[in-house]
Order: structure tokens, then C-alpha cells, then sequence
């Protein structure tokens, strides 16, 4: 180790603390313990937010076609996730009626409505499924287009 000749004039400070402090040392154990730790909060993050990702079920256990109060016809229901579209069709099969409009039930929103006259008369509606899990029955009212007069199918 170098001496400094003008320390040793000064009482010798190059000599005050000359000795090494000893490097902490943290066990093997206590370093393998916490880098599991740390392994074991990122996989529970990494499934908390898959699980908080998941999209919720939509399921409706029926569809009911309504007009002026009467229900038109009935059919099975359907599962999709919340927030997806679904395209549903009605089809006339003896008289048919010309509509002019649906409206569904909360919490579905309706997105398009039309209706085609030939060969066959058919109504499409497509609603949105609720963001939100739901379960429950489907009920499309369609009104009737006033300036059309109905008649039977063609």
C-alpha cells in the first residue's frame, strides 16, 4: 500500500480506517427465495389480467318476434360473447306484413333492420349483445310500415 509522506507529517491520516469494511453478503438461500418471489407475483399479475380480459357471456334463452302486441313467432336462443353482433332473421311463411321498423329490448342496442319482399318476405335485424353478462330472452318488436299495405306472400 502507498504511503503519503506529508499524512505522516499531519499524525498519520492516511492510516486512520485503513482496514477494509467486510462486503455484505446476502445468503444464497435469501437470494433464491426472493427471485422466486418476485416469479411467483408476475405469473399472479399475468392471471389476474387474462382473467380481467376474458369477455363476458352473453345468453339468450329465447327469441320472441313481436308486432302491434301479438307474438309473430318464437325461436331457440343463442350464446355470444358481450359486446358481438348477431344477425337474426324472420321469415314469413303464410301472410306476411310489411314492417317498418324494430326496436329490442334493453340491454341489446339494434344496429340495422331490413326487410326483403321477393322471392320470400324476410326480416333481418342485427343487435348488439350487452358488454356486460346477461341472460335472459330476446324480444324484437317490429312495426308496421302504415303506408304499405299487407297482403299474403307472393
Amino acid at each position: 500500500m502507498p504511503h503519503d509522506p506529508v499524512a505522516s507529517f499531519y499524525g498519520g491520516y492516511d492510516q486512520v480506517g485503513l482496514a477494509r469494511a467486510r462486503p455484505y453478503r446476502i445468503p444464497r438461500t435469501a437470494s433464491l427465495l426472493a427471485l422466486g418471489l418476485v416469479v411467483l407475483i408476475m405469473f399472479v399479475s399475468a392471471d389476474v389480467a387474462a382473467y380481467e380480459s376474458l369477455p363476458s357471456t352473453v345468453k339468450v334463452t329465447s327469441i320472441a318476434w313481436v308486432s302491434e302486441g301479438t307474438v309473430l313467432a318464437t325461436q331457440p336462443g343463442f350464446s355470444v360473447h358481450g359486446g358481438e353482433r348477431a344477425t337474426l332473421t324472420l321469415s314469413c311463411d303464410s301472410i306476411c306484413i310489411k314492417f317498418g321498423g324494430a326496436s329490442v329490448n334493453a340491454p341489446f342496442s339494434l344496429l340495422s333492420f331490413s326487410v326483403v319482399y321477393h322471392p320470400d318476405q324476410y326480416t333481418n335485424v342485427t343487435v348488439q349483445a350487452p358488454t356486460k353478462g346477461y341472460a335472459g330472452a330476446l324480444t324484437i318488436t317490429l312495426s308496421v310500415n302504415p303506408d304499405a299495405p299487407t297482403g299474403e306472400a307472393d
